[in-house]
C-alpha cells in the first residue's frame, strides 16, 4: 500500500551541469554483479536439494561459482560500497556549490526528505525497504524521497550532511534526523509514530488504527 499524501519529486540537474566519474558508477556495477552472483549460487544450491539439478551440473556450477565468486561476497561487496562513498564524496565536492544549493532547498522547503537507495516504490536496498515500510505503517506523510543511486553527487551530499556513510537518511525540519538504525529504535518503542504518525489516514471501525485498504 502506498501512504496516502506520498510527495515523491524527481530532481534533476542541467544538462552537462554534472559529469560522474565512470569509475564511480563502475563501483555500483560491481556490487550489483556481485548481488547477482550470489543470487544465482543460492540457486544452485536450491536445485540441489530439490533433485532439480543432477550431479554433473552441479560440479559445473561449483567450479563456476568458485571461480566467479570471491572468498566472502558479503566483505567484498562492503568493500565495494565503502570505495563507492569515497568516490560519491569526491564527486559531491567537485560539484558541491550547484548540488548544495539545489538540496539544501529541498530540505528547507520540506518538512520530510528521504534520501534512500531506490524510490518509495521500489527501494534497491533493504534497509531502505525498511525504512519506507516504518513510514507506510506510522502513516508519516508526506515526505520528498530522493535515489541517492541516481548520481553519485547526491550520495556524497547526503554523506557529507549527515556525517552517516550508510543511507537511508532522514531529514525533518531542514535537519538530519535519524539513520536505519534510528528510525528502527523509534519505530519499536512507538516514538516514530507519536512525533510523525498521522492517524487520520488510518482506517476505523473494525480494523481501526490499521492501514487504509484501497477500493477501486
Amino acid at each position: 500500500l502506498k501512504p496516502r499524501g506520498l510527495k515523491l519529486r524527481r530532481l534533476s540537474f542541467r544538462k552537462g551541469a554534472l559529469q560522474a566519474d565512470p569509475e564511480a558508477i563502475g563501483l555500483l556495477t560491481k556490487m550489483l554483479g556481485v548481488a547477482t552472483r550470489t543470487a544465482r549460487c543460492s540457486l544452485y544450491r536450491s536445485l540441489a536439494v530439490s533433485g532439480r539439478l543432477s550431479r554433473p551440473q552441479l560440479v559445473a556450477a561449483s567450479v563456476q561459482a568458485s571461480r566467479s565468486f570471491a572468498a566472502s561476497p558479503i566483505e567484498t561487496t562492503a568493500k565495494l560500497y565503502e570505495d563507492l562513498v569515497d568516490k560519491s564524496i569526491k564527486e559531491y565536492t567537485a560539484n558541491a556549490k550547484e548540488v548544495a544549493a539545489d538540496l539544501d532547498k529541498e530540505i528547507a522547503s520540506n518538512k520530510m526528505v528521504l534520501f534512500m537507495e531506490g524510490s518509495p516504490d521500489a527501494p534497491k536496498s533493504e534497509p531502505s525497504l525498511n525504512v519506507i515500510r516504518m513510514l507506510e505503517q506510522t502513516q508519516a506523510v508526506p515526505f520528498v524521497a530522493v535515489d541517492v543511486l541516481a548520481h553519485p553527487a547526491l550520495l556524497g551530499y547526503t554523506v557529507s550532511k549527515s556525517a552517516k556513510r550508510r543511507t537511508p537518511h532522514l531529514y525533518v525540519n531542514g535537519s538530519f534526523y535519524a539513520d536505519h538504525d534510528g528510525l528502527l529504535a523509534q519505530y519499536l518503542s512507538g516514538e516514530l509514530a507519536k512525533k510523525f504518525g498521522n492517524k487520520s489516514t488510518l482506517s476505523s471501525g473494525t480494523f481501526a488504527d490499521e492501514l487504509p485498504i484501497a477500493t477501486y
